[in-house]
């Protein structure tokens, strides 16, 4: 019976004891029902407001650098791919003929000189046989450049 007591008087303790947090939980439930919560929402306004405003500038600036892209392609001018090829074979043609011009001119006094060398030797020659051919010509020809009386 010793132990039923003891039994009997740890029951009726630990009854106590949830009776004692029953009571607790109960001043509680009746404390959070009255405690009104506030929901500040200041922090996330400012953070949303400077959010804002730096999109607000980002979008202020991508329109003014897609109005210059704007401005720039109005101006601009496309060409074919065919017309540029075009083009710049037809300027490297030029160049190559430019550049034979200018060398042909460039050998103009060489060959001026070969042709007057040869000029001159075909002259001397033909004259040297004309001289040998005519005996007349060719007496008549030192009487001409050794003349006897000089006056």
């Amino acid at each position: 019976m010793a132990k039923l007591d003891e039994i009997a008087e740890l029951l009726t303790e630990e009854l106590k004891n949830f009776e004692h947090s029953v009571n607790r939980m109960e001043k509680l439930k009746e404390f959070l029902i009255g405690y009104k919560v506030s929901a500040d929402t200041a922090d996330i306004d400012f953070l949303l407001k400077e959010y804002n405003d730096s999109q607000k500038k980002a979008i202020k600036e991508q329109n003014k650098l897609l109005a210059n892209v704007i401005y720039h392609v109005k101006r601009s001018i496309a060409f074919p791919k065919w017309a540029v090829q075009l083009f710049w074979s037809f300027l490297i043609t030029v160049l190559l003929v430019l550049g034979y011009a200018i060398f042909q001119i460039s050998s103009i006094p060489k060959k001026e000189q070969a042709a007057f060398s040869q000029g001159e030797s075909n002259a001397v020659r033909h004259f040297e046989r004309f001289m040998v051919e005519t005996p007349e010509a060719s007496a008549l020809y030192e009487e001409w450049r050794n003349p006897k009386d000089k006056k």
